[in-house]
């Protein structure tokens, strides 16, 4: 098989997971609306898991700060988690994305609840464009699938990708990512190609999930 047919078969094989899980997660979103205060009730395990990984420490004044998004569509709302997270340790704080255009890495503007909103692309809402610029520690970021290695299957817009790449590059602090998701978002494998990256967990409304690896 060339590479050219392996690229065509794994794009279409992501595009039909794609609408499939479209449909399946707003059914999760119908099924359970209260999801969004099931995983906000998790923030000291994310706390706890983020302080494991070295992005935080109980012994010194420096900030968390945590990147959200803001709702579309059917994805699971993280502002409830984003305002435990603040409520539970003062050295805490939220952000949220400047969708950019195409082909180009996410901005993030410090936000919390409560702070002005404007127009973004893709129907999108954000930060107002004064609010301070600033480099996120860990990302939250939404999904249609993910799998038990905690591969995401995004909306092949690449933004995900190309922000940690180009924030790995021109920064020195760790940055990781958490998938958020209901836990029926998952499925046993998510296509994916050689430069597609797993996350480094994944946040349901029924916990934390980190990767395991496949057994052979």
């Amino acid at each position: 098989m060339t590479t050219v047919d392996h690229d065509s078969i794994l794009l279409a094989e992501k595009a039909a997971l794609r609408k499939s899980q479209s449909t399946h997660r707003k059914m999760l979103k119908d099924h359970d609306p209260l999801a969004a205060q099931s995983l906000a009730e998790h923030a000291a395990l994310l706390i706890s898991w983020a302080t494991g990984k070295g992005l935080f420490n109980h012994t010194d004044k420096s900030i968390l700060m945590v990147a959200g998004y803001w709702p579309i569509r059917s994805e699971l709302d993280p502002r409830p988690l984003m305002s435990a997270l603040i409520n539970a340790d003062d050295r805490i704080a939220t952000c949220l994305p400047a969708t950019p255009k195409p082909e180009t890495p996410l901005r993030f503007h410090q936000w919390r609840l409560g702070d002005t909103m404007i127009d973004g692309l893709y129907g999108t809402s954000e930060p107002a464009s004064d609010a301070p610029v600033v480099i996120p520690h860990l990302i939250l970021a939404p999904l249609l699938a993910y799998d038990q290695s905690c591969y995401r299957l995004g909306y092949g817009g690449g933004f995900y990708d190309r922000t940690l790449a180009d924030i790995r590059q021109k920064s020195s602090h760790m940055v990781k990512t958490v998938g958020i998701a209901y836990a029926g978002q998952h499925v046993i494998s998510v296509p994916r190609g050689e430069y597609d990256a797993a996350l480094d967990a994944i946040l349901t409304e029924e916990g934390l999930v980190e990767p395991k690896t496949p057994k052979i």
